[in-house]
C-alpha cells in the first residue's frame, strides 16, 4: 500500500530526515514512535503528500508520486489519503454531518451522494443521533470520531493519523484505538499513526521507531 525509499527532508541547514525507508501492507496498522525531534511528523507530512521530500521516492497504491504536479498531488490526496489530527480541526460554522460531506463535494460527488455516505459512517461510528450537532455541541471524542469519518468519507486507500487521541481523556482514547482496529479487521483500512500513546503503539500490527531522522527498528 505505501513504500517509500531513501527519503531526506532538511530545513535549512538542519536534515530532518536521513534516508528513511519505509514499506505498509493493505490492512496493516503501523505506528511510529520516537522521542520528539525524532522526524516522525515530518515523515508522516510526506508520506501523506502534504509536504514533499528533497529527495527519495514514495508509491502509494502503486502510484509514484513525486512527479505529480501539485494539482494532481491535491486530487490524489482528496481520493487515497484521509489524515485525522490530534486536534479536530473541524468547521465549527458547520454541523456533524456537513464536516464530514466536505472532503466528498472537493471530490466532485453529489449532496446525495455525500450524506448518505456521510450519514452511514456517523451511524457506525455511533454518532446517529448528533449530525446536526456543531462541534462545540460535542464532547471531544464525539469531535474526533466525526474527524475520523471525515476522514474516511471518500474511501481512501491510506489513513494518516497524527497523535490522534493526545487531546484526548484515557476512556475516550481507548475508544478511539478500539476503533481503529474495528475499521481494519471490517474494511481492511490501512493506518499508518505517529503516537506516543503506549497503549495504541502496543495494539498496532508493527511498532516502528525513529531516532535521528532515521527508521532505527
Amino acid at each position: 500500500m505505501l513504500k517509500a525509499q531513501s527519503i531526506h527532508k532538511s530545513y535549512g541547514q538542519l536534515e530532518i530526515l536521513k534516508g528513511v525507508d519505509l514499506e505498509v501492507q493493505k490492512g496493516e496498522i503501523v505506528t511510529i514512535v520516537g522521542a520528539s525531534g525524532a522526524g516522525k511528523s515530518s515523515l508522516l507530512n510526506i508520506l501523506g503528500t502534504l509536504d514533499r521530500p528533497d529527495s527519495g521516492q514514495l508509491f502509494i497504491a502503486n502510484q509514484e508520486l513525486s512527479k505529480l504536479s501539485n494539482k494532481h498531488l491535491s486530487l490524489f490526496r482528496n481520493l487515497k489519503i484521509g489524515f485525522i489530527f490530534q486536534f479536530h480541526h473541524l468547521l465549527v460554522e458547520f454541523d456533524a454531518l456537513e464536516n464530514v460531506c466536505i472532503p466528498a463535494f472537493i471530490a466532485g460527488k453529489s449532496r446525495n451522494e455525500a450524506e448518505k455516505r456521510a450519514t452511514e459512517l456517523l451511524e457506525r461510528l455511533g454518532l446517529g443521533d448528533r449530525l446536526h450537532h456543531k462541534p462545540n455541541e460535542l464532547s471531544g471524542g464525539e469531535q474526533q470520531r466525526v474527524a475520523v469519518a471525515r476522514a474516511l468519507v471518500n474511501n481512501p486507500a491510506l489513513i494518516f493519523a497524527d497523535e490522534p487521541s493526545g487531546n484526548l481523556d484515557s476512556t475516550n482514547a481507548r475508544e478511539l484505538h478500539e476503533l481503529f482496529l474495528q475499521l481494519r479487521n471490517e474494511f481492511n483500512q490501512t493506518f499508518v499513526i505517529v503516537t506516543h500513546n503506549e497503549d495504541l503503539a502496543a495494539l498496532s500490527d508493527r511498532k516502528v521507531l525513529m531516532k535521528d531522522g532515521l527508521i532505527t527498528q
